[in-house]
């Protein structure tokens, strides 16, 4: 690798970029819970998105959690969805609940 002198002030600049990136992938790997506005940023999406997302593909206790008032998006399996792997396991967490709804109804 061939440096020129000339280029020799950007190494600052540089070092702290790195830096900065280096801090932003330690706190986004450690962390598997995020908010709305953490799942927004981390999928390039917009909040309003993230909620029609949430309504329409995600499954409460498995993509997403609801206490207190307060959603958190569970890491592991929004990066699962988004590649498509657990869509086996959605069309099984949904089938159990209508096996559950349509047991229920049967003891009724």
């Amino acid at each position: 690798m061939e440096l020129s002198l000339e280029h020799l002030e950007l190494i600052p600049v540089l070092l702290k970029k790195i830096d900065a990136l280096s801090k932003r992938l330690e706190s986004s790997s450690e962390k598997r819970w995020m908010s709305v506005a953490e799942t927004a940023d981390y999928l390039s999406y917009s909040r309003d998105r993230i909620y029609k997302i949430k309504d329409e593909h995600f499954i409460e206790g498995v993509h997403f959690h609801n206490r207190t008032g307060k959603i958190l998006f569970d890491r592991v399996a929004i990066d699962s969805w988004v590649v498509g792997k657990d869509d086996r396991e959605t069309d099984y967490t949904q089938r159990q609940v209508v096996d559950n709804v349509l047991s229920s109804i049967k003891e009724i």
